[in-house]
């Protein structure tokens, strides 16, 4: 009887494939890095082509690593980057490269939209703010500025729906969780909002299938288990978005349940129980759970930013790594240690890919502020960690002022790897955070869900029940929280004013020639 699960993750910046036994314990993984295009400053593409084949090679060398045999695998379950607009033709090709959730150039056709719409009802339509994000917007970029391809284009999907089928699933299917990316659609009812829809020119039939978490939608043939190892006939099910996932790989699947994950970008996720307009610049989305929903807070750069830190900075760091063995984020870590809480006063904004929720600015640029000759590259390096967890925190600040109840926080993505940086966003949060014994959250939530569609698990529930655990809760430091909230209110006090003055405006203009 088969008693593995596998579980797809095609990220921003690479592919994994990780494989877990049915109690959720680890088996064996691959990751297979890929990277963008930037064709114009602000924009960002990738080559759709080049994901699908690093993922299936993902798979081919996870699979041979782990010694079981392929028809052990009760299935393969998938995520990926959200809000990634993917052009197709027909017959499944992609018209033109993939155009990032990170791509800004649609700001002209976000004003065309305030034509159509006032922005607080598109909001509270689709759960939405009105950014350059969404699918829609790149649609309608593509409408104006590329006919040719817009007029070759039968739908317009997402990064899972383009991988599902290459892994062999009929049609295009984008999960609930991920509906809301298209920006025509209605959270609440859960369905497609024909008043948006109506208004901007588009019709359900442009878009992906929405498909239920946990759905199977086909099976592997001949053609791709060659390429992947996984058996012939192994089950292909719907996952989720990678955020998505990663709720439900961290267990967060019940109201007041909230999750942090910094990676390349960093999202903070409380789930609740009953459909909410949109607020304070927070997405609004359908949870993996039926009957759930999910109030997300974006950071478009995150612990990104510690990964610039070390190729901009961190040179001696990284030399050192190469030369005495190690890697470079560790040894930058324990220099921040030696710095004290709040890094003497210096702040980090850590708008390196502009600001998302709550400020949804797309001028804000990232800034030291409060260097004097008594910092060094220790407090520069801590500064970095601490502004990352900042961001996080004003989007917490969001939910309890809408007196939203956060009864757990558990924290993931890369940046728990640093022991110091959990215990920094225990005490910048100012409550005990929870890591989970599985580091891969997203590609467990994944392998999960692909256990609920294969009937490996009667529901997410009991998924949870066998697969997720914590490993440890790390207490927030009352003295140190103090002087978190000393550096927050600065943090909002830094951003404002530079936004105010015009300050960051005038220099994103001066970087884009405009």
């Amino acid at each position: 009887m088969p008693q593995y699960l596998a579980g797809v993750d095609v990220g921003t910046t690479g592919a994994r494939c990780v494989l877990f036994d049915t109690q959720g314990r680890f088996i064996a993984g691959e990751y297979r890095e890929y990277g963008a295009d930037y064709p114009k400053p602000g924009w960002v593409e990738q080559d759709a082509c080049a994901l699908i084949d690093q993922a299936m090679e993902a798979c081919r060398i996870a699979v041979g690593r782990s010694g079981i045999k392929p028809t052990e695998i009760a299935s393969i379950g998938f995520s990926a980057q959200r809000s990634v607009t993917c052009p197709v033709t027909a017959d499944g090709t992609p018209v033109r490269p993939m155009i990032s959730w990170q791509d800004a150039r649609t700001g002209a056709e976000v004003d065309d939209m305030r034509q159509l719409i006032e922005e607080a009802e598109y909001y509270r339509l689709s759960g939405v703010p009105m950014g350059t994000t969404w699918v829609i917007t790149k649609l309608l970029w593509m409408r104006k500025h590329e006919p040719e391809a817009f007029e070759r284009t039968q739908k317009f999907v997402q990064n899972q729906d383009l991988v599902l089928r290459a892994f062999g699933a009929e049609g295009f299917h984008t999960d609930t969780c991920c509906m809301a990316f298209y920006g025509t659609w209605d959270v609440e009812q859960v369905d497609w909002n024909r008043t948006l829809m109506d208004r901007l020119g588009v019709s359900p039939e442009m878009f992906g299938t929405a498909t239920p978490p946990g759905t199977q939608v086909g099976t592997v043939p001949a053609a791709v288990a060659e390429k992947t190892r996984f058996a012939v006939g192994t089950p292909i099910c719907v996952g989720a978005g990678d955020q998505n996932c990663g709720v439900v790989g961290m267990g967060a699947i019940r109201p007041g349940m909230a999750t942090v994950t910094l990676g390349t970008c960093g999202m903070a996720i409380l789930g609740v129980d009953r459909p909410i307009s949109g607020f304070g610049g927070m997405m609004i989305t359908n949870h993996a759970v039926r009957g759930m929903w999910e109030v997300e807070g974006l950071s478009n750069a995150a612990a990104g930013c510690f990964r610039w830190f070390r190729d901009v900075v961190g040179t001696a760091e990284i030399e050192r790594a190469a030369r005495d063995g190690g890697d470079a984020f560790e040894i930058l870590n324990e220099l921040a240690a030696t710095a004290e809480p709040g890094s003497k006063g210096l702040l980090y904004l850590p708008y390196l890919a502009t600001a998302a929720t709550p400020r949804w600015n797309c001028n804000a640029r990232a800034a030291f502020v409060g260097l004097s000759l008594a910092h060094g590259r220790a407090e520069l390096t801590r500064a970095v960690m601490e502004g990352v967890v900042l961001e996080i925190r004003d989007i917490i600040e969001g939910w309890l002022r809408a007196d939203m109840e956060v009864k757990t926080l558990r924290i993931g993505g890369g940046a728990t790897r640093s022991r110091l940086w959990n215990q920094i966003q225990a005490d910048v949060y100012g409550r005990p955070v929870q890591t989970l014994s599985a580091d891969e959250s997203t590609g467990l939530g994944a392998a999960l869900l692909g256990g609920v569609g294969a009937g490996v698990f009667a529901s997410i529930q009991e998924g949870v029940d066998a697969m997720v655990r914590v490993a440890t809760e790390i207490a927030p430091d009352p003295r140190r929280h103090q002087r978190y909230e000393e550096m927050y209110r600065a943090y909002v006090q830094a951003y404002e004013g530079l936004t105010a003055s015009g300050t960051f405006e005038t220099l994103a203009r001066i970087q884009t020639g405009s």
